[in-house]
């Protein structure tokens, strides 16, 4: 029986090794498609970039060509032209980009703000691969109403870090034949290799109430139009200049706070500065150095009610550590696993804000090589002396398929011990593999080394997706050793198995329906014995993407559970081990974002471990124009245990003006019922301008026991000035 059961890993093992080669195997020759080609113009006069072309200087520039309509029908002409032309000088990038519109008045046009999700909105989004790697990116997007957005993107774009903030200019108007967006990207702004004549570059303009979306290069279902490996070629730079490439941005805070918790309602206040400073040692690798850093213009998290036995996970926010984050991506894994996670800096085990003295961060590309190297020095916390705490890592990009790659960190921001994590990882993405398609594979080894633990700390795996349009499927396996710790890492469950699945098929019919999907998903974790602990499979009766762009999905969810000890969902709700077999309907429900106001809601109605459950989330948004924006979210858990019944709720209100795109006013209350208590950030955000921002900043948290009272309150403004030589 033992042989039996290790000859059967192994074979999934071998299996697992075996997928990066599948694509390959399987590749349909001449995998590279042709791609489309735009001239970038040199001009001796710079354009006044307020939204208003100027033909005089926009005549010298050739336009790239028309685009293409995807949705609703891949191939087709578009319903409205785009005419997008490229200029430059020793500065900056100029582009120009006019969106007809035979209705300029149906233009959906209510995001204003600075880095706003402009989903509800018609807009344009551009990428440029500036080293014509086929792998990365800089993604630039604006709407008709101003709003100006960034991200870097990696991994062919699966890697997407929107909170990114370059300094760039972009203005738009609304005229008589449709709208315009005008931009300056300086030279600064961008890494690329010397010499460069040539960037990969391709543009997405959406008309949103038609639902229509519009491409330049590869307009078809399967791609994603952020995809640098299906990108044009933007052609006719030459003597590309980025200075010294010296950034040095200063900045200063003054932060009060009052804790009414304390003895004699302990009040603060304080006035600090620092520096971040980013140097290019090539055109192709920068250096930054961070000395005093201070996050007190970040958003706070949302607040979650958490009903599973393991810990949640929250994404990272602060600026210093998102600037090329993907470099630090590792593999394909996902928030089960990450190696590597910038957040377990600069917080302490018991969730307190750890000072973070200095930091240095060396990121770039070089020959093919992709380097990234982090080392800070934290301070004391509740629990923990500071310490110096480093990660680096480093992939090879082979051709334009493959990559390899390694990682190491080194450092424990909760206990006072030694934690070193180091690993492997291959990985390969073409658009010519399995039935000539999209099809991407991973396959990754991580060991860990912790002091006074030994053995039985690795972590490995594999997967394989087929991202495409009308099919879709992925399958991924993977294997965490019961003392496999990445102190720098975020890994909720130990001492598994976990393998997971998809199949979606999503036919396209027309008429009021645009797309319908069925499909299955699986999830099952075992232990190192092979004995179930979760088993999850989904399967998607029925999903509709209707021509108007609501959307309806109902699903049925299987679940089986099994605790090897009791689980106290509450203090008073403990329910004993055993096997916990559930089944629950799910149906999901969004209205569209084109109107302005829009529904998202879900509702599971059910079986819960032992219980009988009915879980629902609900979103309101209302968008009456650019100037204002209001959101309402409403999230409630029911559940009856014959032990006792759970009710939990989380409210959340954001309230946001947007004065300008560059001058917002963003307010997030939020309440939940178990901790029962209130919480207001208020944020001012001006950018007068690009590279000078002032933030000021309120927090509050109350409770609600015998009446609403204080437990905290806090005031913060902080400048920074950004200095380019």
């Amino acid at each position: 029986m033992a042989l039996s059961r290790h000859t059967g890993i192994l074979g999934r093992l071998f299996l697992l090794l075996l997928m990066p080669a599948l694509p390959a195997a399987f590749a349909a020759p001449g995998d590279q498609e042709s791609r489309p080609e735009a001239r970038v113009a040199r001009t001796a006069q710079a354009p006044v970039i307020d939204g208003v072309l100027e033909p005089e200087i926009w005549a010298s520039a050739p336009s790239i060509g028309p685009l293409t309509q995807v949705e609703p029908n891949q191939g087709s002409a578009p319903s409205e032209a785009t005419d997008v032309r490229f200029l430059y000088d020793d500065d900056n990038l100029y582009v120009a980009i006019r969106c007809y519109d035979s209705e300029p008045w149906k233009i959906v046009a209510t995001q204003a703000a600075r880095d706003a999700q402009l989903d509800p909105d018609d807009r344009v989004e551009l990428i440029f691969d500036t080293f014509l790697d086929y792998r990365n990116a800089y993604f630039f997007q604006m709407s008709p109403a101003g709003s100006k957005g960034d991200a870097l993107l990696s991994g062919d774009s699966t890697d997407f870090n929107k909170p990114w903030d370059g300094i760039w200019e972009g203005k738009t108007t609304i005229d008589a034949e449709g709208w315009v967006a005008e931009m300056a990207i300086p030279f600064k702004t961008l890494s690329f290799a010397k010499g460069s004549t040539t960037w990969g570059f391709n543009i997405n303009r959406t008309i949103k109430r038609k639902n229509e979306r519009l491409r330049w290069a590869s307009p078809t279902q399967d791609a994603r139009g952020h995809q640098s490996s299906r990108a044009g070629n933007l052609v006719g730079f030459h003597d590309l200049r980025q200075g010294v490439g010296l950034d040095v941005v200063p900045f200063g805070v003054a932060d009060w706070s009052k804790d009414y918790r304390a003895p004699g309602n302990d009040e603060d206040f304080d006035a600090d500065g620092g520096a971040d400073i980013f140097y290019r040692l090539t055109p192709n690798l920068t250096a930054s150095v961070t000395l005093n850093t201070d996050f007190a213009e970040t958003e706070v998290d949302e607040r979650k009610v958490n009903l599973t036995r393991f810990p949640l996970f929250f994404p990272e926010k602060r600026d210093f550590f998102l600037q090329d984050a993907g470099i630090f991506k590792f593999a394909d894994l996902d928030t089960d696993l990450i190696p590597f996670f910038s957040r377990r800096i600069g917080r302490g085990p018991a969730g307190d804000e750890v000072p973070i003295h200095a930091g240095a961060k060396l990121t770039g590309r070089q020959d093919g090589w992709n380097i990234g190297i982090l080392d800070v020095e934290t301070g004391d916390s509740i629990g923990a002396e500071g310490e110096n705490l480093a990660v680096a890592r480093v992939s090879k990009d082979i051709g334009e398929e493959w990559s390899i790659g390694a990682i190491g960190t080194r450092g424990d921001p909760d206990l006072d011990t030694e934690n070193v994590v180091y690993g492997l990882d291959a990985n390969f993405r073409t658009n010519a593999g399995l039935g000539g398609k999209r099809t991407t594979t991973s396959a990754w080894f991580l060991q860990s080394y912790t002091e006074h633990a030994a053995g039985d700390d690795t972590a490995f795996g594999a997967s394989i997706a087929y991202p495409n349009d009308r099919w879709r499927w992925n399958l991924a396996a993977k294997q965490i050793d019961d003392n496999f710790r990445p102190a720098l890492g975020f890994v909720p469950r130990t001492g598994v198995r976990r393998y997971d699945g998809e199949l979606l098929f999503k036919p396209r019919i027309g008429g009021a329906v645009r797309q319908l999907s069925f499909g299955l998903e699986d999830s099952l974790v075992t232990d190192l014995d092979d004995d179930v602990e979760t088993h999850v499979s989904t399967a998607r009766v029925l999903g509709i993407d209707f021509e108007s762009g609501d959307e309806l999905s109902l699903k049925v969810e299987q679940t089986r559970e099994v605790l090897d000890q009791a689980f106290a969902i509450t203090p008073a709700v403990v329910l004993p081990p055993g096997t916990y077999d559930d089944t629950a309907l799910r149906m999901e429900l969004s209205t569209a974002e084109k109107r302005p106001i829009s529904l998202s809601t879900n509702v599971t109605a059910g079986e819960f471990l032992d219980g009988e459950s009915l879980r629902w989330f609900a979103q309101l948004s209302w968008r009456p124009d650019p100037l204002f924006n209001a959101g309402l979210e409403w999230e409630q858990n029911n559940i009856d245990f014959d032990l006792g019944d759970v009710e939990t709720q989380v409210a959340r209100v954001r309230l946001n003006f947007n004065f300008t795109p560059d001058l917002s006013w963003n307010n997030f209350v939020q309440w939940d019922s178990q901790s029962d208590e209130f919480g207001l950030n208020s944020r001012w955000r001006w950018i007068p301008v690009p590279g000078q921002e002032f933030f000021l900043v309120f927090n509050q948290v109350s409770e609600n026991s015998g009446g609403v009272h204080d437990v905290s309150q806090g005031l913060a403004f902080k400048a920074s000035y950004t200095l380019r030589f």
